[in-house]
């Protein structure tokens, strides 16, 4: 039984790292790293700056306007219904994972707290192991992604929305600025944080949680 809630526990802290990683690459700066990255910002004809900080202030609640021009003087729509019915659902989407995520940082802290002061060395033991799920999750999707990254982008909005709203034309604004490029690479970058969490995890555990199990 033990077992099996250590493997939940580790499913959680993998969810909580991935939508902790997803936030930062949802932000501002990430976005103006990517500027110029990819084929399609050549025939960005709006302000690219611009544009992109109204989408990741929508997403991240500093506004609710979708509504805005090609520049910060520009008083007509620049993305079609289309697209914004679809940013909508995405901010929807978005901030269910968040709670989810949230969720799951709540629920793996408590229980590691309360079995961190019952049983030392079953905390030990339940984090030494917590790499297994998460990294075979990693290790597959990877793989996916390097095989046939387009079916997993298809599969992923099939899966978590319920209208054919993300089929875009070429043209649109948000293929233009974030292509499908973009998020292989941003996914890619997901699963490397994710990688590294675990290692860190793994050394915290053995550097400071070990010495105090074998004492």
């Amino acid at each position: 039984m033990m077992r099996f809630v250590h493997g939940i526990m580790s499913i959680l802290w993998a969810i909580f790292l991935i939508m902790l990683f997803a936030n930062i690459l949802t932000s501002r700066p990430y976005i103006q790293l990517s500027k110029g990255l990819y084929d399609t910002h050549e025939a960005i004809d709006y302000d690219h700056g611009y544009v992109a900080r109204q989408l990741i202030d929508y997403l991240n609640y500093r506004h609710d306007d979708l509504y805005f021009g090609a520049d910060v003087n520009d008083d007509t729509v620049l993305m079609r219904d289309i697209e914004i019915r679809h940013m909508v659902d995405v901010k929807h989407l978005y901030t269910s994972l968040r709670v989810v995520a949230l969720a799951a940082l709540i629920i793996v802290m408590g229980f590691s707290i309360w079995l961190y002061q019952k049983d030392i060395n079953s905390f030990y033991q339940m984090v030494k192991n917590s790499y297994q799920i998460p990294l075979a999750f990693a290790v597959f999707i990877g793989v996916w992604f390097l095989i046939d990254f387009n079916r997993i982008f298809t599969l992923f909005h099939e899966l978590f929305f319920d209208n054919d709203d993300w089929l875009l034309r070429s043209d649109d604004v948000l293929i233009l600025l974030l292509p499908q490029m973009f998020w292989f690479v941003s996914g890619a970058l997901i699963l490397l944080g994710l990688v590294i969490s675990i290692g860190l995890t793994l050394l915290f555990n053995h550097t400071k949680i070990k010495p105090k199990v074998s004492d």
